[in-house]
């Protein structure tokens, strides 16, 4: 019998493919975020589980991080701005999924009372009130609207930052830096109101 038998040597043949291709998807995407440095202050953190871009951007801190696939979650991007608030707020698109929620009453929402806002976003919040005033503003609600019209599909404040992700991005498109510039313009001026 040979020393070394199939059994042995798949999974071996399976790490090897696995990591060579992991390894040039994120020297691709390293390559693609290291184009930012050019135009915004920051880096790409060294040791960092996926391909990142931390630095500063109008005086807040901004962290631009490609998570890959999953079994359960599609690649995403996500962009964050550092600036703590006295709410959290999430918001998604509103859908068949969510308006049935609504129909049976598992999902409670945020109403802000403007009828077509409601209408379009799916809004949680632990303090009402104060999200209602920030959503009230027009520039707000308008930013928000042209971040979720360019694809991304969330938008979260935790109380620390502001975050938006958007899913199966594009490398050569969502990754240019006049996209992420854009974005983060639009997260700039969401964190005003806070």
């Amino acid at each position: 019998m040979n020393k070394y038998s199939f059994d042995m040597i798949l999974p071996v043949i399976f790490f090897v493919v696995f990591f060579t291709v992991h390894f040039y998807s994120a020297r691709k995407k390293k390559q693609a975020l290291k184009k930012l440095s050019a135009f915004l202050t920051g880096k790409i953190p060294k040791l960092y589980f996926w391909p990142a871009f931390k630095g500063e951007y109008q005086g807040l801190k901004l962290s631009i991080v490609l998570i890959p696939a999953r079994k359960s979650s599609p690649a995403y991007l996500k962009i964050s701005l550092v600036k703590s608030s006295h709410f959290k707020l999430t918001i998604y698109k509103e859908s068949i999924l969510s308006n049935f929620g609504k129909k049976i009453g598992v999902v409670h929402e945020v109403k802000i009372n403007d009828e077509m806002f409601d209408r379009e976003f799916l809004i949680f919040s632990n303090r009402p009130n104060e999200v209602t005033a920030y959503l009230n503003n027009i520039s707000v609600k308008d930013s928000i609207r042209e971040l979720f019209n360019n694809g991304f599909n969330a938008f979260f404040i935790n109380g620390k930052q502001l975050l938006i992700q958007k899913p199966d991005y594009i490398l050569e498109k969502d990754l240019e830096p006049q996209s992420l510039i854009a974005a983060l313009q639009k997260l700039s001026l969401l964190s005003r109101g806070l």
